[in-house]
């Protein structure tokens, strides 16, 4: 979370956002509003744009799908990085004449195995001649924090070549995200005062689109996210959460070893006293007890150590795969694991300092006339076991607190799973193409789509097959701008931005989303036609309450765009997150409103891998250099959903299970040293007619009201840390009662389980053994 970028002073780093005042949420920035900041604000000794967009990198006689940035020539002069190979892009880039690229370290390792050869020679991406001019450092993964990893950086400039949707004017919302450098002296919060001034203007000098625009910085020493999608505290909380669960299994496990070592130092008390006794000084023994305790802990350390080299490949195993890939770096590094040292010597001295201290305190008198046969002035086993059943009360509170935590993540999840989604993502797949990287025009581009749709309908294992842009859980997204009869901004002349899926013919019946009224679109719904929507539940009852949504008219883009009618209510689909309320979703038929990203999708009948390997055929029967890419089944598009859902309830899970199991360790730990300890006075009960079955109540009733005392302290703790939870659960309440009843439940047998073994073993104590010694 907090790990730097490979540049020089990345604390001076800054990302740029835009910010609709009316909601709050931040976005990124169009071209002519950027270039303002630059030129004219006078805040930043520096701003620089990019932007992710997909390359196809041809490779043989084939293409081949990679994800890169555009970015403005100035780019890494703001960043202030220094290349591992030849250099970065000149100050003087000509727009559309200086077709060049600069790779990442990861990019260069893995698709040109680190050849000195790479600086000078030519690519070809999206079709064009590119020349490789320089390596960015290694470590350096763009200035998203979270996101994809850039393979290679183009100048701006060659937009033309690479996407020529991504304009360089306009205002208001737009494509670009922005990374700027602090001057010498400026804050942040100085830099953020001056950012908001300096965008009201801007909002009063171009009110036909920056009226409710403004602009907030956010510290991107490791990298910038957008605040309202990756919120701070958010992340900052998700990984404090995860440190408080690592820390309190530590403290579960210190608290087990200091057990440990006040039995031992109880069993050694005679030998104590006779080092003692013989001059020993109580420092020296304290060192003695607390190097005993480093021996102990020594192997326990250096095995997690040696699990440090795995931690990354585990964290990769639970990122989602999507349609790009999204970089995620937790390896170890010299701070990890001096930090890991560091606490490893700390949990030494907090587990063994307070045994030694103990144990090299004992009562010379009591301990050495112990040794010739007299017992009366001993310290009492029971005296000595308060200590330890404090220790084990302890463990048991934290391991309820991570129990209950893990109860409410677990069940979070669940209630995820069990949304209604809206359709079936059972035996349905998807399978992306971007026509565009190919240089195919509107009309290419359908006669492809109709092409390839065709083959795959053909196919046996295909019951119904179309395409749309986005589709759910693509994790893409796409909006068009209407003006709509009856609203607020409809009276200012204002459009609304509303989520859209550009879509073919049969897409609702090959998705399984329901009509609820009017129909379909159909090869009439083509270019020249009047144009046409449909739309789901959650736009019909917004715009049109207690009204039929068909025949219902607006305006595309302004009020006087071109008119579009409503002719068809869909149920409402989730498309991006299972938790959030469903929002208002326009489709619009790919021949009125085209776009050459498309994703086909297809019902199956039979093995969904299978037809999955059929449809990229297909793809490329049709047009072999064009890259497909994001080969999917949607019911694993809807899993990649639940990712952070999954996640937490995994580790959650995992670390209450193993507290509550590492907890039933100790207690059953001092339960048997207790029994040990009392084997003479069970001895007298039994030989004065106590039955198995009341030396067994006996026993499980001590370590019974250590585990109540110990659920009383830990629920206490699982109320605070509910509160805490309570914005990070779907559909569930902090306090949960299903969870909090069950955890008493499972403590409750796993506490009978630690203390029957004892137990059981008490009642086979021979009382005549028991009283002979």
């Amino acid at each position: 979370l907090f790990r730097p970028i490979p540049a020089e002073r990345p604390d001076r780093l800054v990302g740029l956002f835009g910010v609709n005042r009316k909601t709050g949420r931040a976005g990124s920035m169009a071209y002519d509003d950027i270039r303002d900041f630059a030129d004219q604000s006078r805040i930043f000794e520096g701003v620089a744009t990019h932007a992710g967009v997909p390359l196809n990198l041809r490779t043989g006689s084939g293409g081949d799908l990679v994800w890169g940035e555009m970015v403005s020539e100035n780019y890494f002069d703001v960043v202030r990085l220094r290349p591992v190979r030849g250099r970065f892009f000149p100050r003087d880039v000509q727009p559309g004449a200086d077709p060049f690229v600069v790779l990442s370290y990861d990019g260069w390792v893995h698709r040109f195995a680190r050849s000195d050869a790479v600086v000078g020679q030519t690519v070809r991406i999206n079709g064009s001649p590119f020349t490789i001019i320089g390596v960015a450092p290694r470590g350096f993964r763009g200035m998203r924090k979270f996101g994809f990893w850039p393979d290679m950086w183009v100048p701006l400039g060659m937009r033309l070549v690479i996407d020529s949707t991504y304009p360089v004017s306009g205002r208001g919302s737009g494509p670009y995200d922005v990374v700027a450098r602090l001057r010498d002296g400026w804050t942040l919060a100085r830099t953020q005062t001056a950012v908001a001034a300096f965008a009201g203007r801007l909002a009063d000098a171009f009110p036909g689109v920056d009226h409710d625009r403004g602009a907030v910085v956010v510290a991107a020493r490791g990298g910038a996210s957008n605040p309202t999608f990756s919120p701070p505290a958010v992340l900052v909380l998700g990984a404090s959460l995860g440190e408080f669960a690592v820390i309190t299994i530590l403290l579960i496990v210190c608290a087990n070893l200091g057990n440990l070592l006040l039995a031992r130092g109880a069993a050694r008390q005679h030998e104590l006293a006779i080092r003692l006794s013989l001059g020993c000084s109580r420092a020296r023994l304290v060192r003695q007890l607390l190097v005993e305790a480093a021996v102990l802990a020594a192997p326990g350390i250096l095995l997690g150590g040696l699990a440090l080299l795995g931690s990354d490949a585990i964290a990769k195993s639970q990122v989602p795969r999507l349609q790009f890939p999204v970089g995620f770096d937790v390896s170890p590094d010299a701070h990890v694991v001096l930090y890991t040292a560091a606490i490893g010597l700390l949990a030494i001295v907090c587990a063994g300092l307070a045994p030694a201290l103990r144990a090299s305190r004992p009562h010379l008198r009591s301990s050495l006339t112990t040794v010739i046969g007299e017992r009366s002035g001993a310290e009492s086993p029971r005296s000595r076991a308060g200590m330890r059943a404090t220790l084990v009360v302890m463990q048991l509170a934290m391991s309820v607190v991570l129990l209950v935590g893990g109860g409410l993540f677990v069940r979070s999840l669940m209630n995820a799973r069990g949304a209604e989604l809206g359709f079936d993502p059972a035996q349905r797949v998807a399978l992306s193409v971007n026509l565009g990287l190919d240089g195919y025009n509107e009309a290419r581009g359908v006669a492809f789509i109709r092409d390839v749709l065709s083959r795959v309908r053909a196919m046996p294992s295909v019951a119904a097959a179309s395409a749309g842009f986005p589709v759910p859980f693509d994790t893409y997204s796409r909006s068009v701008s209407l003006v709509i009869d009856g609203t607020a901004e409809a009276a200012r002349r204002q459009p609304i931005g509303i989520e859209a899926s550009t879509i073919e013919p049969q897409f609702f019946g090959t998705m399984g989303i329901g009509f609820r009224a009017g129909r379909d679109f159909d090869d009439g719904d083509s270019a020249g036609a009047p144009l046409r929507i449909i739309v789901n539940q959650a736009m019909a009852r917004r715009f049109w309450p207690g009204r039929s949504a068909i025949g219902q008219q607006m305006r595309f883009d302004s009020i006087t765009g071109p008119p579009v009618t409503v002719i068809g209510v869909v149920d409402d689909a989730r498309v991006i997150s299972m938790s959030a309320p469903v929002d208002p979703l326009a489709y619009v038929p790919l021949r009125q409103l085209y776009t050459g990203w498309m994703t086909i999708v297809a019902h199956t009948r039979g093995d969904p891998l299978g037809t999955l390997a059929a449809i990229r055929d297909a793809i490329a029967a049709a047009d072999p250099a064009l890259p497909a890419f994001g080969a999917e089944t949607m019911s694993r598009s809807v899993d990649n959903a639940l990712a952070n859902e999954h996640v937490a309830a995994t580790f959650a899970g995992f670390f209450g299970l193993a507290a509550l199991i590492i907890a039933a360790v100790g207690l059953y730990g001092l339960v048997a040293n207790v029994v040990a300890a009392r084997t003479r006075e069970i001895g007298v009960r039994v030989a004065l007619g106590a039955t198995p079955g009341r030396v067994i109540s006996l026993v499980i009733g001590g370590a019974g009201r250590l585990a109540i005392l110990g659920l009383a302290i830990g629920l206490a703790g699982a109320l605070a840390l509910g509160r805490v939870l309570g914005g990070l659960l779907v559909g569930l309440s902090p306090v949960d009662p299903l969870t909090f009843a069950s955890v008493p439940v499972a403590l409750a047998a796993v506490v009978f389980a630690a203390s029957y073994i004892p137990a059981r073993r008490a009642t086979r104590i021979d009382p005549m053994h028991a009283l002979r010694h």
